[in-house]
């Protein structure tokens, strides 16, 4: 049978629930008494359908904030993973809210669970599914909204990362070929070691996360690597109101967990926080050395429009372009050396007018940005970290501009170019 629920939201309404296996029916109503006949009769005609399903109602718990963490772990981060839900569990142990986990770990099944008040419960277990697949992140992300609808939704999308770059496809490398000891590992590429239908690991493109996320989160957090490039937000940009990501590499550490569970809340202050909170742990971390390396911005969605028009201007008709803009350092060779400083490309390419219109929206678009005086031991000049990475078609690359004129990005500020 069916069970109806009431709940008051936040603008005083309440919202009558009559939940079925497959569906949720929601009756946003002032509970005058026409209103009560009408929803026991309404009731009354479902409770009929009801009677013929089979199968147990789906519970819906309605809450303020739901956030769900994304984990594709089953790579070489999948031992990061477990650290880091034990820092998540930690950290929610005295704060009230709600956050799901999808898990999905090196040689074992993912997991979907539940975390409140410090506890964490399974909620479901799955088959061996491929956690870089579109199609998943689209499937966990609809039955997450589904279960647990709330005013507002959150999203970390945690894995490894390569900002735009697909798969596969040839890029200039760092010179640095040997690794050296003392550098931590990062979460340097993502893949699913699942085996995809070509034989090897499946790696999830920047389009098809766009594709498979549906619109309204007031963030999403990348816990990823090299995913604050210009042409990651735009193809983001009607997903979230903000994002939280690093333009260069993030150390298998990942965020601070049990430091950032209070924030999550939202809002912009406590958004800028959680990436405070992400910049203390490297620029202390106990480890010294290279590990004192970290880059961290948040970054306002609804400003990327008029950031892609102004961009077009400046570039508009330009076919060369400047060699000496700054690039983000990576920790080994053999990683695309291709990441450079957005703010520092356009400072190349912009007259000082256009520079002005240029920083005054930059400020607008990037609400916060920190990074150590070091990344992996190469300084950070102050003068040049805007927060955010970009890519510079030149023509020696071709392959790679040819992948480039695919994205959002590309079409808005070059066009036919």
């Amino acid at each position: 049978m069916f069970s109806p629920k009431i709940r008051r939201r936040k603008d005083g309404k309440n919202l009558f629930f009559v939940t079925l296996p497959s569906q949720l029916f929601e009756i946003d109503c002032q509970l005058e008494i026409m209103d009560k006949i009408k929803i026991f009769v309404f009731a009354c005609c479902l409770s009929m359908l009801a009677a013929c399903h089979s199968s147990d109602p789906e519970e819906v718990e309605w809450g303020n904030r739901t956030v769900l963490v994304y984990m594709a772990a089953d790579n070489s981060l999948s031992t990061d993973g477990i650290k880091n839900i034990e820092l998540m569990e930690k950290g929610m142990k005295e704060i009230d809210g709600r956050v799901i986990i999808y898990y999905d770990p090196a040689n074992e099944v993912p997991h979907l669970m539940k975390l409140e008040r410090g506890r964490l419960d399974t909620l479901a277990v799955y088959e061996e599914e491929n956690s870089a697949s579109p199609q998943v992140l689209a499937r966990v992300v609809e039955e997450v909204r589904r279960s647990y609808p709330a005013d507002s939704y959150g999203l970390v999308l945690w894995s490894h990362g390569m900002g735009w770059l697909p798969a596969g496809v040839s890029s200039p490398r760092s010179l640095q070929m040997q690794r050296d000891s003392r550098m931590p590992r990062t979460k340097y590429f993502g893949e699913d070691l699942d085996l995809g239908a070509e034989g090897g690991p499946v790696y999830m493109d920047i389009r098809e996360i766009a594709d498979a996320l549906p619109g309204g989160f007031e963030f999403i957090l990348f816990d990823a690597c090299f995913m604050s490039s210009i042409e990651v937000l735009y193809e983001l940009k009607d997903k979230a109101d903000y994002v939280i990501a690093s333009p260069a590499e993030i150390i298998s550490d990942g965020f601070p967990y049990d430091k950032i569970m209070p924030y999550l809340g939202g809002g912009e202050q406590n958004l800028i926080q959680m990436c405070q909170e992400f910049y203390d742990y490297y620029a202390n971390h106990p480890n010294g050395g290279y590990y004192l390396s970290a880059t961290i911005a948040l970054v306002k969605m609804a400003e990327l429009q008029d950031m892609a028009r102004i961009v077009s201007e400046i570039l508009e008709g330009k076919t060369s372009f400047s060699s000496e803009v700054w690039k983000y350092p990576l920790s080994r060779g053999g990683l695309p050396d291709v990441f450079f400083d957005f703010a520092d490309y356009i400072h190349e390419m912009a007259t000082e007018e256009q520079c002005t219109a240029f920083d005054h929206q930059l400020s607008k678009l990037v609400r916060y940005r920190k990074a150590t005086e070091k990344f992996f031991g190469t300084p950070i000049p102050g003068d040049k970290y805007s927060g955010l990475s970009v890519y510079i078609p030149y023509p020696q690359w071709p392959q790679l501009n040819n992948k480039y004129k695919g994205l959002a990005w590309t079409k808005a500020v070059y066009g036919g170019q």
